[in-house]
């Protein structure tokens, strides 16, 4: 309600942004600089503060949107073009069949050289901008556009999971009907680290909440390709993801590609830690 007493406009969308705390301020601001200068005006914002579970902070902010179209941005998301929310928006609200609408991840001129050596060397950091309506799995939550009837349809987030939101949501999506797109020419960069170790410890957290997921939510564990492949495959058995999972990490080593050989390494370390974790806590439950 604005200090006249009078009512305001209803707005086409309502922005979402979770963030934790004020550890990622300055990314936030950045952020919100991003929004001020694009084209599309026709929203209003919810930062979503304090709260570990994104899934539970989305909903929260959905729960107070007016708006007919969510938009889910990441805190540490930049948009590339001051027409990327009008882009994405569009994509989602004018294509009934259109479920879900993200952007191309690119990388910027700005970034540094490890960056951009893991962008390119790491899988799913970067997808290109596409000319026309793609269907992908790399429309994620760092931006991506969601009718709010439909997202009500799917049932929202799941709040109960603190890894693979994206491909569980992008299934549910899919599997009420509907498509899961790349804008065209709508790019953001959503960057990575800027330190060796840096990279290393998100692939440890990786790891960790992979085993998390499997642990208690075997079913919610989707297969997730380079985003090309049209063909989407709900599951593939933990014992073929374990059993390939060396042969990857010996192609990376020989291929030279010491830092993804890492970043497997890394991520296999963390899903051992938070596998033996859960048996220990298992046992001890049983013997309690």
């Amino acid at each position: 309600m604005r200090e006249d007493g009078m009512s305001d406009p209803t707005p086409m969308v309502s922005i979402i942004i979770p963030s934790l705390d004020d550890s990622r301020k300055a990314y936030l601001d950045a952020l919100l600089k991003d929004l001020e200068q694009q084209t599309f005006q026709d929203y209003e914002l919810h930062v979503i503060k304090g709260d570990r579970r994104q899934g539970r902070a989305i909903n929260r902010g959905a729960r107070r949107a007016r708006g007919d179209v969510l938009l889910i941005l990441d805190d540490d998301t930049r948009l590339a073009d001051e027409d990327v929310v009008e882009r994405v928006v569009r994509c989602a609200k004018e294509d009934p069949s259109v479920g879900m609408a993200g952007a191309s991840t690119l990388i910027p001129d700005w970034a540094s050289a490890l960056q951009k050596k893991a962008m390119k060397n790491l899988p799913r950091r970067t997808f290109p901008l596409v000319d026309e309506v793609t269907d992908s799995d790399m429309a994620q939550h760092p931006c991506c556009a969601i009718r709010k009837d439909v997202f009500f349809e799917v049932g929202g987030e799941r709040e109960d999971i603190v890894r693979g939101l994206d491909p569980d949501l992008r299934h549910r999506i899919r599997r009420a009907g509907y498509r899961v797109v790349i804008a065209p020419r709508c790019g953001i960069y959503h960057m990575l680290p800027d330190s060796f170790s840096g990279l290393m410890r998100m692939a440890f957290r990786n790891g960790v909440g992979s085993a998390y997921a499997q642990r208690k939510h075997p079913e919610l564990i989707v297969e997730t390709g380079d985003g090309s492949d049209e063909t989407f495959r709900r599951r593939v058995p933990f014992q073929k993801r374990v059993l390939r999972y060396p042969g990857r990490a010996l192609r990376a080593l020989s291929a030279g590609n010491g830092l993804l050989f890492s970043w497997l390494v890394c991520y296999a370390a963390g899903h051992l830690c938070c596998t033996l974790w859960l048996w220990r806590r298992l046992e001890a439950q049983s013997q309690g």
